[in-house]
């Protein structure tokens, strides 16, 4: 009786397989937070914080950064946002229902939705990249490693942040 051993491709092998099956749902997990509806709020705006944010650059630019202070959650808003605000005191929002991430916001008056573009990309962007690269790399038999691993702390500092 012959014993053939499958030599394993180092692509293919069960530990690597699992930790790219780990990444995957976890990028699939943030996606789906992203996208599944969320909990829809409807609460008081307490205060709008305006923030000075500096640069410590030769330049010294700076910018301003805008926070709604609501009664349960306080979040990052555009600079937009509190333009049209015009002393309403009601918010609508909606909170992810896995994470408890504020993806969305809008006045009640207003039928437009608003999504700071960190959320895009902590929610979406990041964890697209890294599904596209890391099955371009399995399916495809590319030499993506670095990018892969890159990817992979970055999908890991984007749960950290989400998580927080």
């Amino acid at each position: 009786m012959v014993i053939r051993h499958r030599i394993l491709n180092k692509r293919h092998h069960p530990l690597r397989l699992s930790l790219y099956a780990l990444f995957v749902l976890t990028a699939v997990l943030i996606v789906s937070d992203f996208f599944i509806p969320g909990n829809i709020i409807h609460d008081d705006i307490v205060q709008v914080k305006k923030e000075q944010q500096q640069y410590y650059n030769a330049a010294n630019n700076s910018h301003q950064s805008y926070k709604v202070i609501t009664n349960k959650h306080q979040f990052s808003v555009k600079e937009d946002f509190v333009g049209l605000k015009h002393n309403q005191t009601k918010i609508e929002y909606s909170v992810s229902r896995i994470f408890n991430v504020i993806n969305w916001y809008r006045l009640p008056s207003s039928k437009d939705r608003a999504t700071t573009s960190l959320r895009i990309a902590t929610g979406f962007v990041i964890p697209i990249l890294v599904l596209i690269t890391m099955l371009l790399s399995y399916f495809y038999n590319k030499n993506l490693d670095t990018l892969v691993f890159v990817l992979q702390a970055l999908l890991i500092a984007d749960l950290v942040y989400i998580l927080k």
